[in-house]
């Protein structure tokens, strides 16, 4: 057999007779194998090459800009801000930069401007949230490569966003009794975790568990905002928690860190599996039509994210009764982790409106004969 002079990151495994060829790269510990063909074969130039830009980003030998997407995708992959990603968070941000390198790899961070992320998301725009994500992965990425010198302004400030097609508002009275009441119970104790903590999906999924628990006190740090926030947990909230403890001991399971909110199964949830089994529940329990096409303009759209608006709803209420005692806008901020002033205001003003209306009506006198 002749000899092969292997090129950089070629690896050669024999099996028997029969040899194989991979490209292989080591970083940070984690060890990235692409199969290749024999280097006597006519596509393995096209092979290589294609195997170096997936791990690189750039072709052998090809000339990089210091301030190259490629380098900025890169470096950000290599970052400690990277690695600190959630799972879920890294998976999106993983989404973003993919495009990034899909649409502009071949491009210099200098040369792109707002216009050109507007075309970006605009090619986006009938998945309404899908682009609102990508948006902010890739401003995120952006974000971090400014004061590294990529860029001097974040090119996606001041992109137009569109208005997402599903409504996330509050859930009413007897759509949230239905799901409480006829629900099945993997379904239900998420539900009930997000209306008593006004926490988002991911870090109820994800990041509820006895490791950051302590005291009847949830010390949650959101995967969107990187917010700590501390959330003293509901008797219903605890009596959850301590179902699924007492299941998991006569199962003998010990793991701290395990979600303390599992599927049907007594499996952690995946993302995509509380997806797929919430919406199939909503369908069962006649909540939703099973497509989004069958919704009247008037219908109530349910979504997980409103029970978090929810929750801040009922928080806002009972601040608006007497914003002294309760603390006004800033109990609504704390106990959801808004990193805005506005977004706490928009509950309380809404709920101070309707506080105030209702105590308006008792100011009319009695009107006509009311037959009674």
């Amino acid at each position: 057999m002749a000899a092969v002079d292997l090129e950089q990151y070629v690896q050669r495994k024999r099996r028997g007779a029969r040899e194989y060829f991979y490209f292989r790269v080591v970083k940070e510990g984690k060890e990235t194998r692409l199969p290749l063909p024999h280097p006597f074969d006519p596509g393995y130039r096209a092979a290589y090459d294609a195997a170096h830009i997936a791990v690189f980003g750039i072709s052998p030998n090809e000339f990089e800009s210091p301030t190259a997407i490629t380098a900025l995708i890169r470096q950000h992959k290599d970052s400690e801000r990277y690695r600190r990603l959630k799972p879920d968070s890294r998976r999106h941000r993983d989404y973003g930069l993919a495009l990034m390198l899909e649409r502009w790899g071949q491009f210099d961070t200098t040369a792109i401007r707002p216009v050109h992320v507007q075309a970006v998301y605009d090619s986006l725009s009938d998945r309404p949230a899908t682009a609102n994500r990508r948006l902010a992965e890739i401003s995120a990425v952006f974000g971090w490569g400014r004061p590294r010198g990529f860029v001097d302004a974040n090119p996606c400030i001041g992109v137009e966003k569109i208005t997402e097609s599903t409504p996330r508002e509050p859930w009413p009275d007897d759509a949230l009794a239905t799901l409480m009441d006829q629900g099945q119970p993997h379904i239900v104790r998420p539900a009930l975790v997000a209306a008593y903590t006004g926490q988002r999906r991911g870090d109820l999924l994800h990041g509820f568990s006895d490791s950051v628990i302590r005291g009847g006190v949830w010390y949650v740090v959101q995967g969107k905002t990187g917010s700590h926030v501390p959330i003293p947990l509901h008797p219903v909230v605890l009596a959850i928690a301590d179902t699924e403890r007492a299941t998991r001991r006569a199962a003998g399971v010990v793991d701290p860190r395990r979600p303390l909110l599992v599927n049907s199964l007594g499996e952690p949830w995946t993302s995509s599996g509380f997806a797929a089994s919430w919406r199939k529940e909503l369908i069962r329990l006649k909540l939703r039509p099973h497509r989004n096409e069958d919704y009247g303009p008037d219908d109530f759209q349910p979504t997980f994210h409103g029970l978090r608006r929810t929750s801040a709803t009922l928080i806002a209420t009972t601040v608006a009764r007497n914003p002294d005692l309760f603390g006004g806008i800033g109990r609504v901020k704390s106990m959801l982790g808004h990193l805005s002033e506005s977004m706490a205001a928009h509950y309380a003003r809404r709920a101070e409106a309707e506080h105030m209306n209702t105590e308006t009506m008792l100011l009319f006198p009695q009107i006509g004969n009311t037959g009674a």
